[in-house]
């Protein structure tokens, strides 16, 4: 197995506002299960897998701002296992900017505190999915969220698309662990530091314990990237064009 190939896709970091404001968004409109608050970070898992994750981090306004213009991150997709959950969450009251009717079941987009757009899905296949009105759907008080959930993609909003995918293809020959897509789009804020505006902070990546770090940072740098490996060797860390910081943490 190649280094490459180890690479598993943890989830996104965002930063966000208001902590408590934003975990309310994610428990109610996401299904996400609360596990865990570190100093300024929320942690969630599924209701029923606690390997799944996702991650905010709090940054005040002193420090941090909304963005201004585009944010990096277009729209952020999540697969749940069971479509029933998302019938569920619907009938429970989820904030839902749009619905939609797949093969499996409903599927819904919903957009956070700050402005990240979600997608919510129990699809094999996308295109599948027809938007419809918000059907009436009963209350179950039985289901608190989401059984399990992945990412199943991310759509960044970059300066310039071509740079963005010669950036992931290079790196990673072609075998980052999550489905990326670019679109084209304006603005300062598509390319500002990760701790300037709430927007999506990192991409994070799992890796093995006995996961050779320094090796993939003798690899990364033969790619010409700048890389932090911390002392342990336990943390390593890069940044694509857009400076969101790719993580890979054992």
């Amino acid at each position: 197995m190649t280094l490459l190939e180890q690479i598993r896709f943890n989830h996104p970091v965002l930063r966000v506002n208001n902590r408590d404001r934003n975990i309310d968004f994610y428990e109610k409109s996401l299904g996400f299960k609360l596990v865990s608050e570190e100093n300024a970070i929320a942690i969630f898992s599924a209701w029923e897998n606690p390997d799944a994750s996702f991650i905010i981090e709090e940054s005040p306004s002193m420090r941090t701002r909304a963005v201004e213009g585009t944010q990096k991150a277009n729209k952020i997709v999540v697969k749940a296992t069971k479509a029933t959950d998302i019938a569920a969450l619907l009938g429970n009251g989820a904030a839902a900017s749009r619905v939609f009717q797949g093969n499996n079941g409903y599927a819904y987009e919903t957009v956070s505190p700050e402005g990240a757009l979600f997608l919510l899905h129990a699809e094999d296949d996308l295109d599948s999915l027809t938007e419809i009105e918000r059907p009436e759907l009963a209350q179950e008080t039985s289901v608190k969220g989401l059984s399990d959930f992945s990412f199943d993609q991310i759509v960044l909003n970059v300066q310039d698309v071509e740079l963005s995918k010669t950036f992931y293809q290079n790196t990673f020959d072609g075998q980052f662990p999550l489905n990326l897509d670019f679109l084209q789009a304006q603005g300062d804020d598509l390319a500002v530091e990760p701790n300037v505006t709430w927007d999506l902070e990192i991409l994070e990546c799992q890796v093995p314990q006995d996961y050779p770090l320094a090796e993939l940072k003798a690899y990364l740098e033969s790619k010409g990237l700048s890389v932090y490996l911390d002392k342990k060797e336990r943390v390593l860390v890069i940044s694509d064009p857009s400076k969101i910081e790719i993580w890979f943490i054992k």
